[in-house]
């Protein structure tokens, strides 16, 4: 059975939270609310020079942003495979949860000739809430749209992320134990990855 998604146009409701995909005209909220809870979602694995860079590199991202999404839209609406589907949970009109389904191998994986796991193409990218949305069924609702029908998909995740890991366990997914380096910016933490079929 071929996984279905969304379509790019779909609002759903969940609780409190509205979902529905990312715009260009979110770009700026998307980067300042992205950075923050990736900025502090690392306590004790990241240093606090790192978070305060996250924070101060967003605005400077949005205009790809914005290109990107509307791209990203503009190939769903015409039937074709986009690069990336992104969701936002939004709750009173502000956003406190983004996900990310990617089709295709991010760019440091072809730089570095990483093995793709066979029959594994989907890419769970990004899943990050804000706090006042943990432990309410959120992330398993984005997860199901991101990866629907429990679809073979794959993830990255960094070393020390115990309960992130516990969570896509839950989900499925195993390690494989291929491990590589988060690089300079992610001060060479250790990275690894996690798949179902």
């Amino acid at each position: 059975m071929t996984p279905t998604f969304d379509s790019p146009d779909a609002i759903h409701q969940f609780g409190p939270y509205v979902i529905r995909r990312a715009q260009p005209s979110d770009a700026l909220e998307y980067c300042r609310t992205d950075a923050q809870m990736v900025a502090s979602s690392y306590p004790g694995v990241m240093p606090e020079i790192w978070s305060q860079d996250r924070l101060a590199e967003a605005d400077g991202l949005v205009p790809e942003r914005e290109l990107s999404f509307g791209a990203n839209l503009a190939a769903e609406t015409r039937g074709e495979v986009p690069q990336d589907r992104t969701w936002l949970a939004l709750e009173n009109g502000t956003i406190v949860g983004i996900c990310v389904s990617r089709s295709t191998p991010q760019d440091w994986e072809s730089i570095n000739d990483v093995q793709p796991i066979p029959g594994v193409t989907q890419q769970l990218n990004h899943l990050y809430l804000q706090p006042s949305a943990q432990g309410t069924g959120l992330a398993d609702m984005l997860m199901g749209l991101a990866l629907p029908d429990r679809m073979p998909a794959y993830l990255w995740i960094i070393g020390g992320n115990a309960r992130g890991w516990r969570f896509y366990e839950r989900h499925g997914f195993v390690g494989d134990g291929i491990t590589y380096s988060c690089g300079p910016i992610w001060y060479d933490m250790p990275l690894f990855r996690m798949y179902r079929t």
